[in-house]
């Protein structure tokens, strides 16, 4: 069975889906002036907040925003919804040269590095972070440490964590129960129960990628041992053997034939959701569209951590979004982000927002909470990625991170698409990835 309907789209849709940055929308730039001012020595300070927030999400974010404006009244949080995320981003650095920028913003960890670059974020410091109205001591030390490190470049934090999501596994209970396989715990698991439906002429597939596995090969990469990219950027190992392993798995994989991406059905949660995979790598924020699907078609499916390999550690990666402050605010605005920051991460707030939107909690009270533990229990296909927060890491943060990223979407096209040798291909994004870090961030890189 020829792989490639399932591998063409890969390229053009990932790139899209994490890079584009384009068209207009959302509120005007004299709506958002406005909205930014200080009504007046003494009186409420005005909060600009933009985000890309649609449906009930929109709903979950306008709640939380009543419930501050309503909890005090030194700062008015003034949302401004910008469609979405590319629109967002698109309008953020066009906001950079006439200094009419947001409050705050939502932001994403490929952004980061260009907005700090730019100078258009802030430097969250110990000051800022806690000032009068802002976090204890106590509650920064809640934030689950992966999910704080990841908001960092070298020793500076930029932003604080708020819709986080990992990758989970979705299964399809049914495939196991028929192959008598227990819940995949390592990844030899997973190919032993492909080359078993093989064997038994089942045309289903074992294991289902995203058209745009990055993040999935990354995460075996450094289960296997790899540093991919250090977290102080000193060292890249993408063409060691701990990182080339995997791709070669995925690839074998996929030239076998019990496993598949997307390709032309565009997301997984389809073919998942129709029986057609046994095993579906996705993001614990997808339950809502696999959800639908196998319910229509009947599928007995469930959740559980991803695998790791025999003597790996456990560890998924971050995907989602934080919360920066702009440097082109006033002080009291900064501080009245801060304070906004600080009423989304209490214990009650990120629970109520988990449980509306999918994310995770970003706090371990949030987590451990009465509101979020009743919340697992009636809902238990959730568990999963609750319990992966205590291991989740984000990927270090580095200007030129875009350009490092097409050039790894651009490796795995020549690779699952082109057949291409995996050792030359991966050798060739080490060396990419290592120029592109050198060049933009003032750092010397050893590799493998």
């Amino acid at each position: 069975m020829t792989m490639k309907k399932y591998l063409r789209p890969f390229l053009a849709g990932t790139a899209a889906l994490l890079l584009a940055a384009c068209g207009n929308g959302g509120s005007s730039n004299d709506e958002i002036q406005e909205g930014s001012k200080q009504s007046g020595e003494g009186e409420t300070v005005e909060v600009t907040y933009w985000h890309a927030m649609n449906g009930p999400h929109q709903e979950a974010t306008t709640e939380l925003v009543n419930q501050f404006n309503e909890s005090q009244d030194k700062y008015k949080v003034v949302e401004q919804n910008q469609g979405d995320y590319d629109t967002l981003q698109q309008k953020i650095m066009a906001s950079a040269a006439a200094q009419d920028g947001p409050t705050m913003a939502q932001v994403t960890a490929s952004n980061i590095p260009d907005y700090s670059d730019a100078g258009l974020i802030q430097v969250l410091d110990e000051e800022l972070l806690t000032g009068e109205d802002g976090f204890s001591q106590e509650q920064i030390d809640d934030i689950f440490p992966g999910f704080l490190e990841g908001s960092k470049m070298g020793d500076d934090l930029y932003a604080i964590p708020f819709s986080k999501s990992v990758r989970v596994m979705y299964l399809n209970q049914d495939i196991l129960d028929e192959y008598e396989m227990e819940t995949p715990t390592t990844w030899e698991d997973v190919q032993e129960l492909g080359e078993k439906m093989q064997e038994n002429g089942d045309d289903r597939f074992a294991l289902g990628l995203e058209n745009g596995f990055a993040m999935e090969l990354e995460t075996m990469a450094r289960q296997n041992g790899a540093d991919w990219v250090s977290d102080d950027l000193s060292t890249v190992d993408i063409a060691s053997d701990e990182a080339t392993e995997p791709m070669q798995f995925i690839n074998d994989g996929l030239d076998a034939g019990w496993a598949r991406t997307a390709g032309e059905d565009g997301f997984m949660s389809g073919p998942f959701g129709r029986g057609e995979v046994a095993v579906y790598l996705g993001s614990s924020a997808g339950l809502a569209h696999v959800e639908p699907v196998a319910e229509e078609n009947g599928i007995n499916w469930t959740t559980a951590e991803i695998p790791v390999y025999d003597d790996g550690d456990k560890l998924t990666l971050l995907a989602g979004n934080d919360l920066s402050v702009f440097s082109s605010a006033s002080d009291e605005e900064k501080a009245g982000a801060v304070a906004f920051m600080s009423f989304l991460l209490q214990e009650e707030q990120t629970a109520d927002w988990a449980i509306k939107t999918g994310y995770l909690p970003i706090t371990q009270s949030g987590l451990n909470s009465d509101t979020y533990q009743s919340y697992l229990e009636e809902n238990p296909l959730a568990v999963a990625a609750s319990k992966e927060a205590e291991y989740a890491k984000q990927s270090p943060m580095f200007v030129g991170g875009g350009e490092y990223f097409n050039a790894m979407v651009d490796a795995l096209d020549k690779i699952v698409v082109n057949g291409e040798d995996v050792d030359q291909v991966m050798a060739d994004l080490e060396e990419q990835t290592i120029s592109i870090i050198e060049e933009n961030n003032d750092v010397t890189v050893e590799n493998n």
